[in-house]
């Protein structure tokens, strides 16, 4: 909006002078050459202003920023031949004198006065620029005027040469211009993700103040009663300590999957790509969590469907396997049972690792949180188990990280698959 005002101002400040000059031309030359200053009126009040004037209405008419450059090159080439043919003119009434200053001063004054003042990309400014000297030059050269000896080279080179200063210096301005706004860009896209890291940040502090606390509190109250003496049996000591280590084992858990979304998100996360047997992965993971899926009378087995060698980071893969189980167990019934089932995926090669629980189901308008940072649904685990929000999201980077895909197919009342894809060799 300020380059349109200061536009505005210009081009109306341009037809006062246009104005005013030509009376300066009646005064000063009106008894020598009265043909001249007739022609100089009619050039300057009847071509030149009506330019300048319909280009500050065309700035006024709805959609004028689409054909701005538009306007703005072709009003002023056509004001820069107006000005020009004047000079012509004026080489018919005054024989022999150079004229090639006065060219060079109107195209300059045009040049300079419409690249710099107005909203002009660069293109629109070699259009004017060319389209001024091509149309000047052509009329010297094709209707040649009787100027004085050597001014047509002269003025032919000073055009040339103005054009090019004109569109050279534009071209500088835009560059300097767009690095200004890359760099502002920059800064304002930092500071974006500056203030995104540090809401972040404050959540996962939030999240894991809360989930850390009772924990916390409750080892700190086993210790204190061991202290105290008051679990002195033996009977009651390995309660306190399977107590102790069940509950740092939550704590870890959170930590550990925090650090591993910033790894992964960080782009510091190692990933050794090589042949694995997803078959085995899968049994290992589930004997893996028979001890603890145990403890609510739960089962997890392993069915092979198509079993098949993927390409994949081995360490990678199970952090992602057990994720899944670790979930499913979370979220499923005591005495049920979890399923691993390894196939070949639908199209393509490698294999496709699912794993089913038998809880609530996920609705469908919140499966898209499931694999974002702290992407909490309304289902809750069944045995008071914690739920941060980050092992899915983990997950999915790992195995973006290896070249796979995860997902989810879920639906309220019938459990959830969640899914890793991987390329096969």
């Amino acid at each position: 909006m300020a380059g349109l005002t200061r536009a505005r101002s210009v081009m109306f400040l341009a037809m006062l002078v246009v104005g005013a000059l030509g009376w300066v031309d009646v005064a000063l030359n009106w008894r020598s050459l009265p043909e001249f200053c007739e022609v100089s009126l009619v050039i300057r009040f009847f071509i030149v202003a009506p330019l300048w004037l319909a280009m500050i209405l065309s700035t006024h008419l709805a959609g004028h920023v689409r054909r701005a450059d538009a306007v703005y090159a072709l009003g002023s080439t056509l004001i820069a031949w107006a000005l020009v043919m004047l000079i012509w003119s004026g080489a018919h009434f005054m024989p022999g004198r150079h004229q090639a200053s006065n060219v060079l001063v109107n195209t300059l004054a045009v040049l300079m006065l419409s690249a710099f003042t107005f909203p002009m990309r660069l293109r629109a400014v070699m259009a004017m620029a060319g389209l001024t000297f091509a149309g000047i030059a052509g009329l010297f050269h094709a209707v040649p005027p009787p100027l004085a000896r050597g001014d047509l080279p002269i003025m032919t080179t000073m055009l040339a040469g103005v054009s090019l200063l004109v569109v050279m210096i534009c071209w500088s301005r835009e560059s300097g211009e767009r690095r200004s706004f890359a760099q502002r860009e920059e800064v304002r896209l930092r500071n974006a993700e500056l203030v995104r890291l540090n809401e972040e940040k404050n959540e996962f502090m939030a999240i894991a103040a809360h989930d850390l606390r009772a924990p916390l509190a409750s080892v700190r109250g086993l210790a204190e009663q061991m202290q105290a003496g008051r679990r002195a049996g033996p009977e009651q000591r390995e309660q306190a300590l399977a107590a102790i280590g069940e509950l740092s084992g939550r704590m870890l858990a959170l930590v550990s999957d925090y650090l591993g979304a910033h790894a992964a998100e960080s782009g510091r996360l190692p990933v050794r790509i090589q042949a694995v047997d997803l078959a085995m992965a899968a049994q290992e993971a589930a004997a893996r969590h028979q001890l603890s899926a145990a403890g609510k009378g739960q089962q997890v087995r392993v069915e092979l469907a198509g079993a098949s060698s993927v390409l994949a980071d081995p360490g990678l893969l199970a952090q992602v396997i057990d994720n899944f189980i670790s979930n499913a167990l979370k979220f499923s019934p005591a005495g049920s049972t979890v399923l691993l089932r390894v196939m070949r995926p639908a199209e393509g090669r490698g294999g496709r690792l699912e794993v089913h629980d038998d809880g609530p189901g996920i609705p469908a308008e919140e499966q898209a949180r499931l694999f974002h940072k702290f992407g909490r649904t309304s289902v809750h685990p069944t045995g008071g188990e914690t739920s941060h929000g980050l092992g899915l999201a983990v997950a999915r980077r790992l195995a973006t990280a290896m070249g796979g895909e995860v997902g989810c197919v879920s639906a309220p009342g019938t459990g959830a698959v969640f899914w890793i894809e991987l390329p096969g060799k």
